[in-house]
């Protein structure tokens, strides 16, 4: 087995950068020193705030002492536990088993055994899993070892630590003693044998260490070491998804509201990938500021895909495109998603060649790209009406809303026409008859036919006429008829040729 442990040790720090506008955060984190305190207690600094002397666990007026300009942020557990599930979706991506930690930091737990091999072994998953992690806000520190106890010690310890079968055990002997949480409460006893790593804590006596520290120390070491199971609670996804973001500033252009709005998709597609589905349509919802206005406004932004999909590129490219045509009345302070029409989605084709449906995929893709950027009314397509007469047995539909797999079968249902060419004329062309042949730059051979069509009886435009697929000396494919005389009544028409249609 193989475990990654992702220690958010900085979380409440990483989420204080969040209250400042991304344009000025870096500046900001170079030159303001800036701590998050707990119970009136310091618990992180940043670098600037270590420089000028405040460190964890003082109290906040010796920290203002020693840093007049220090920024003094209260730790908030409810956004840390909301910043936390944002990580777990982002991790569903790699594994349906991450699991929750919250010993001594914040963090998750992901046993990924079975995901090396799609994700091209373990460098190339940590890679993909840590910029993810980087991208929502968080620096997090990554390590993996063969268990799950082993793995989270590397990861409190320092980052891009990994022990292998062979190796992990000797990496845990050399960690300190006092990343085990049930040794912390002891540990002027233990610093006064000279006790400060874990591979000394192993070698004493087992009955000492459970009569002078308890059980449980002994059995963080067996479940760091693998001599004990450890059973672990994995997170589940919500039934449904809807999550939101607040902005750490009023946003006024559409550009700046992108990477937020990116932070919201990795969620979902996480939730998606964990629910083995995809979504056919969300709605992205920009809250803006109602100081000005006075009354609460919403600008609902609906987002429908031609067929049903989780691709977290894909879906960004669309929201850019649709983002692109919103013109902001007001200032946006908050977004929200929500994913709104979901349907179960196959495995992934992995053939050699492509399948007939991921070439369908690709053309929805193209289709969805230029509707979200030109409108859904400007691309068409053409779709089988039930007439044989050529000129109305098509008519023109949006190509968005008419994409998907189960509609393409509908409209093809109960039609099966003979052969029709790619390029229809907009008014038939008559054609020369020269020694009773119809002529069209040569003498034109007629390949197959007739096709007899006799219909719009019903609506007085009766057609009478016998078409043909024809070819000319130049190897051009024609699409020609002879007109018939009339029937029952109708309106005599002259009989002659014509050229209705040329084929690809």
């Amino acid at each position: 087995m193989l475990w990654i442990a992702v220690c958010l040790s900085q979380l409440p720090l990483d989420l204080a950068y969040r209250r400042w506008p991304e344009a000025l955060r870096d500046s900001l984190m170079r030159t303001m020193p800036l701590a998050v305190t707990e119970s009136r207690r310091v618990g992180w600094v940043n670098d600037c705030a270590r420089e000028a002397g405040v460190l964890p666990g003082m109290h906040e007026s010796s920290a203002a002492a020693r840093a007049a300009d220090i920024v003094l942020i209260a730790r908030d557990a409810g956004r840390e536990a909301g910043a936390l599930t944002e990580v777990a979706l982002w991790a569903l991506h790699f594994t349906p088993q991450v699991s929750l930690m919250r010993r001594q930091h914040e963090g998750l737990l992901l046993e990924v055994s079975a995901s090396l091999r799609l994700f091209n072994g373990r460098d190339a998953l940590i890679g993909q899993l840590r910029q993810g992690v980087e991208e929502l806000g968080m620096q997090p520190c990554i390590a993996s070892a063969p268990t799950a106890s082993a793995a989270w010690l590397f990861a409190c310890h320092r980052d891009d630590l990994h022990g292998g079968p062979d190796s992990f055990a000797d990496l845990l002997d050399a960690l300190p003693v006092l990343l085990l949480p049930s040794v912390q409460p002891h540990a002027a006893k233990l610093a006064a044998i000279g006790c400060d790593t874990l591979g000394q804590l192993r070698r004493l006596p087992r009955a000492g260490l459970v009569r002078r520290f308890g059980k449980e120390v002994l059995r963080e070491l067996d479940r760091a070491f693998g001599l004990e199971p450890e059973a672990l609670a994995w997170f589940e996804a919500p039934a449904s998804f809807h999550a939101r973001i607040e902005l750490p500033a009023r946003v006024d252009s559409v550009e700046a509201l992108l990477f937020a709005a990116r932070r919201l998709l990795m969620q979902m597609t996480g939730w998606l990938v964990a629910r083995h589905a995809a979504v056919s349509a969300f709605a992205l919802m920009l809250h803006h500021d109602s100081l000005r206005s006075g009354e609460a406004c919403i600008t609902e932004l609906p987002i429908r895909l031609a067929s049903p999909s989780r691709d977290l590129a894909h879906l960004s490219l669309l929201l850019q495109e649709h983002m692109a045509r919103v013109t902001l009345d007001a200032s946006v302070i908050e977004l929200s998603l929500k994913a709104e029409d979901i349907s179960e989605l196959a495995a992934p084709n992995t053939e050699l060649f492509p399948a007939p449906a991921s070439q369908a995929e690709t053309t929805g893709r193209l289709i969805e790209r230029l509707a979200s950027r030109l409108g859904e009314e400007a691309i068409t397509r053409l779709k089988v009406v039930g007439d044989h007469r050529p000129e109305r047995c098509s008519m023109a539909v949006s190509a968005h809303a008419a994409l998907h797999a189960r509609m393409r079968q509908s409209n093809r249902a109960g039609f099966n026409f003979p052969p029709r060419p790619a390029w229809l004329l907009r008014e038939p062309v008559a054609l020369l008859v020269k020694r009773d042949k119809p002529f069209y730059q040569s003498f034109l051979t007629l390949l197959a036919g007739p096709e007899r069509i006799e219909a719009g009886w019903w609506d007085d435009a009766l057609i009478t006429r016998d078409y043909y697929i024809a070819c000319n000396d130049a190897h051009l494919l024609l699409w020609v008829y002879r007109e018939r005389h009339g029937a029952q009544g109708e309106k005599e028409a002259e009989p002659g040729w014509f050229l209705h249609g040329f084929f690809a």
